[in-house]
């Protein structure tokens, strides 16, 4: 019981990191807060919006998981593919700092709970 709780909180956190840069979606004007650009580009713009959204889709994802257990391997799919996956590129461009920076330590942040979240839905079923 203690352990399902446990999961059902680091599920909750990772969904909740990706819910945090959701604002772009509603309001584009937070893209210069959030990652230091103007959102006078429309390719851009369209761009990291649609970022945005994607993100709040894994977030979701990750908050539905934390009560239905069966939603686990997808959304621990979909949190380690975005986490890892702009780790890596993050990496590959030499770590800039930055509104990136920011980004990749929250990343680092969601990996101890996406680690714990995978072990518990993974290797203890």
């Amino acid at each position: 019981m203690l352990d399902g709780m446990w999961t059902a909180l680091a599920f909750a956190i990772v969904g909740a990191i990706h819910l945090m840069p959701v604002a772009p979606v509603f309001v584009p004007e937070t893209l210069s807060r959030l990652y230091g650009i103007a959102p006078s580009d429309t390719t851009l713009l369209v761009l990291m919006r649609h970022r945005a959204l994607l993100l709040a889709l894994v977030g979701i994802l990750c908050l539905w998981a934390s009560w239905a257990p069966g939603v686990r391997p997808a959304a621990l799919l979909a949190a380690a593919i975005n986490v890892v996956g702009f780790l890596g590129f993050y990496a590959l461009y030499g770590n800039p700092a930055g509104a990136l920076r920011t980004i990749a330590i929250a990343d680092l942040v969601a990996l101890p709970p996406l680690a714990f979240a995978a072990w518990m839905t993974l290797m203890r079923t």
